[in-house]
């Protein structure tokens, strides 16, 4: 399965003298032209053995960092990963990275230096803005399907169908379903780790 969406919001203003911890347009722009993105492991939460990796990458008319990763559905935990993409389980994205810090050559100013990218993260919830999912295709398949979060639908259609007592059952129906789908998500991202922890004890 191949797998696109936002990995990082636009870039801080470099012009502007930014320096966080936050990647600036700059270093974004150094992070697609250098293909730094390209072959990064894909994990669940930040843990686990890898399901994938990163295939492509990008950044959009907003200056918005995007990849393509392909989830390798040939193991367990790919293709379990696979799955709950399709069901609008996992719906978000985030980007592992650590940060050189640095003081000033006063002392008195800490200042981000190299920012060291590690992984992309299925999640459900990531940490930065609109960092979405926003599309897979299966292999084979004729084209990219748009993700639709599995917490959102039924109540949508249970506030159409009635402004009143519908729209209550359906708000029901939807917190039903998110509580589901971040349950099996839980699941799924333990059974990830305890997989990379026997891989480990394997090899040690």
């Amino acid at each position: 399965m191949l797998v696109t969406g936002c990995a990082n919001p636009a870039g801080e203003s470099a012009e502007a003298g930014y320096n966080g911890l936050y990647f600036t347009d700059a270093e974004l722009r150094a992070v697609v032209s250098d293909r730094r993105m390209i072959g990064l492991p894909v994990k669940a939460e930040h843990g686990g053995a890898a399901l994938g990796r990163v295939v492509s990458s990008y950044l959009d008319s907003s200056g918005r960092l995007n990849c393509v990763m392909r989830i390798d559905e040939d193991n367990v935990e790919g293709a379990v990963a696979a799955g709950l993409v399709r069901d609008g389980i996992a719906t978000e994205l985030s980007l592992g990275y650590t940060v050189d810090v640095a003081h000033s050559e006063d002392g008195n100013v800490l200042r981000a230096q190299t920012k060291e990218l590690h992984e992309i993260s299925l999640v459900r919830k990531g940490a930065r803005h609109a960092c979405l999912i926003t599309g897979y295709q299966d292999d084979g398949g004729p084209s990219f399907e748009r993700v639709m979060p599995a917490d959102g639908g039924a109540g949508a259609a249970g506030a159409d169908a009635d402004a009143g007592a519908g729209a209550g059952a359906g708000a029901g129906a939807g917190a039903g379903a998110a509580g589901a789908g971040a349950g099996a998500w839980d699941r799924f991202v333990s059974v990830c780790r305890g997989a990379a922890e026997d891989e480990a004890t394997r090899q040690a």
